[in-house]
């Protein structure tokens, strides 16, 4: 027979199934992970003493963070005078995933040849923690400082930036 699940589900972990992934929040502490909110505790209390789980340790995405890209990227395109190729921000973005690499690539069969496809990957909180995400910022300022914007730094565009967005007076 099987359990029916309550639409709580995320909240009593007594009806979840054992092998069903749990979400929590946890700080380091004294060289151990402790649970950062209710939520974790709850789940921390409810493993035995000595019982190994499987983690993954992905860092949260800052929203500050997340502005501050798409002010950069607001930034970079008022200065454009093409904006043709790039009518919208968000086209400039798509270009930015596929010329810093941020895309997949599959090959499809057309005519007897083989013509590759980039599909640029996401870049929402849910598929890129903060770790990857700051790597994929760095590599799109260094880009736009080369391609677009030359003559300025990284901290010029960075302090620019900040200043536009209201992180930094």
């Amino acid at each position: 027979m099987r359990r029916r699940l309550s639409r709580s589900w995320g909240r009593n972990y007594e009806q979840r199934p054992r092998d069903s992934p749990v979400k929590g929040y946890f700080v380091k502490h004294l060289g151990a992970l402790r649970p950062a909110d209710e939520r974790s505790e709850e789940f921390m209390n409810k493993l035995g003493q000595g019982e190994v789980v499987d983690v993954e340790v992905k860092r949260p995405r800052r929203i500050k963070f997340h502005r501050l890209f798409w002010g950069l990227m607001q930034l970079v395109w008022q200065n454009l005078t093409d904006h043709d190729t790039y009518p919208t921000v968000e086209s400039l973005v798509t270009e930015m995933k596929i010329l810093t690499g941020h895309y997949d690539r599959q090959d499809i069969a057309f005519d007897g040849k083989r013509y590759p496809v980039l599909t640029p990957k996401s870049i929402r909180f849910a598929a890129m923690d903060d770790t990857e995400f700051s790597a994929f910022f760095a590599r799109c300022a260094d880009l736009i400082a080369e391609r677009w914007l030359p003559g300025i730094t990284n901290d010029e565009l960075r302090a620019e930036v900040e200043t536009m967005i209201g992180v930094r007076t």
